[in-house]
């Protein structure tokens, strides 16, 4: 399988990044900060083989073999060296990880049939962090299940590489720069929530060069096109509820790694936020397109980077906020997220790309999906989506029963002439 890097275990303990400080004040059993990346086989899975797999590549993992632990000040991450745990996927997705049990790590593996499925805690890494595992994983899986030494994904061969465990965005601070101006509260959506546990999961697939001819012809990337067929949508629910803020903003997360040519395996992306405001008028789909666009082109601007990042950054370089103990930060971070953050957007939608492996194994592997975490209780709806060869799916995560946003998303792709399949509930 080629050279492999040689792995030294990690310091005893490690910060938690800026971006992974607040989740654990925040979730619980219901706003969980879980999320999943799932590949499906063309056949059922090899359980021994997937079990070496798994205790090969967390062998290239050290750092993410860690718990998460309490201190006077801040949580933070403490080594112990455990391989993560391989589970019957038979439950609700992107449960809580337990923090009453020693050694318990903050990712898992979890198997059903022909699929594989990783669930990583927010805390440890985002969905490149988490991409750049399940190739690896794979790459070893294949070799040890089929005996393949062409492995899918040769980019990942040797593991991780230097530098990923860097917390980049406390490198990229700059002290004095402006904060972004504070926005108006967001719409959401006036659903009622589902009995507990709330998080039920739909999926859909669409042939990917049918959307990507799509996108094109209508002058966007497919993240642009599918945001923005999201945010009109919201307009439409809107307009017809008749109540509620003028706002409607869709979080479209996008990562940092190759601007900054970064090889960190912790959280490093932000969110570009498209909005509009409904006082203006109503927005066609070429004007929400044109919104979308010239909003994600500004927010991935340098300097539009930097202020976020300075601003992010700038509460945990506070020295009156560094010395204030847990006990009493745990509780206002939780307390100024929920009156603050979910106010800021009414959904999220998240492109994770297209995956594209090589060799033998790729006639292995039929599609995968992403799950993006339980959303807030405010915001009830998110969406995530993922491309490998012919099949791009697409996952909404919902805490409602009711299915009008799913179904206009449908109708609104297959009005545009793309075939949507309804791969399955969950």
């Amino acid at each position: 399988m080629g050279r492999e890097r040689e792995i030294h275990p990690p310091l005893e303990w490690m910060k938690l990044d800026n971006a992974a400080k607040i989740y654990p004040a925040i979730t619980g059993s219901e706003l969980t900060g879980v999320f999943r990346i799932s590949i499906f086989l063309t056949s059922p899975v090899v359980l021994p083989a997937l079990v070496k797999a798994s205790e090969e590549t967390a062998l290239l993992f050290p750092f993410f073999s860690v718990e998460l632990c309490k201190g006077f000040f801040w949580y933070y991450l403490e080594y112990n060296g455990n391989p993560p745990r391989i589970l019957a996927d038979s439950g609700p997705r992107c449960l809580p990880f337990p923090r009453t049990i020693k050694g318990e790590l903050v990712y898992r593996i979890l198997v059903r049939g022909n699929s594989i499925s990783v669930e990583f805690f927010h805390i440890l890494t985002d969905g490149g962090g988490a991409i750049f595992f399940l190739k690896t994983l794979l790459n070893h899986y294949f070799h040890n299940a089929c005996g393949i030494t062409d492995v899918p994904f040769p980019e990942v061969v040797d593991g991780p590489m230097p530098g990923s465990t860097d917390d980049l965005f406390t490198r990229h601070y700059e002290k004095g720069i402006p904060h972004p101006a504070t926005l108006a509260g967001a719409w959401h959506l006036p659903y009622s929530l589902r009995p507990v546990p709330r998080f039920r999961v739909t999926e859909f697939e669409i042939p990917a060069e049918n959307l990507a001819a799509t996108s094109r012809a209508a002058g966007c990337t497919i993240t642009e096109y599918l945001a923005s067929t999201l945010l009109f949508l919201l307009q439409e629910i809107r307009l017809e509820k008749g109540k509620g803020s003028p706002h409607i903003r869709v979080q479209v997360p996008f990562d940092l790694r190759k601007r900054y040519e970064a090889t960190t395996l912790r959280n490093f992306s932000l969110f570009a936020m498209p909005a509009l405001d409904i006082r203006m008028g109503h927005y066609s789909f070429e004007e929400v397109i044109r919104e979308v666009k010239l909003t994600i082109q500004m927010m991935t601007d340098e300097k539009r980077i930097r202020q976020v990042i300075s601003r992010n950054v700038s509460g945990e370089k506070n020295a009156l906020i560094r010395i204030i103990p847990l006990f009493i930060k745990s509780p206002v971070m939780r307390f100024l997220y929920n009156r603050f953050g979910p106010t800021q957007f009414t959904s999220t939608i998240t492109n994770m790309g297209r995956v594209v492996p090589s060799g033998p194994a790729a006639e292995m592997m039929e599609a995968m999906s992403v799950t993006p975490p339980p959303p807030h209780s405010d915001i009830k709806i998110t969406g995530g989506l993922i491309t490998l060869g012919k099949n791009t799916i697409i996952t909404f995560g919902s805490l409602t029963d009711n299915p009008e946003l799913e179904s206009k998303f449908v109708k609104q792709l297959t009005a545009a002439g793309l075939p949507v399949k309804l791969r399955g509930n969950a």
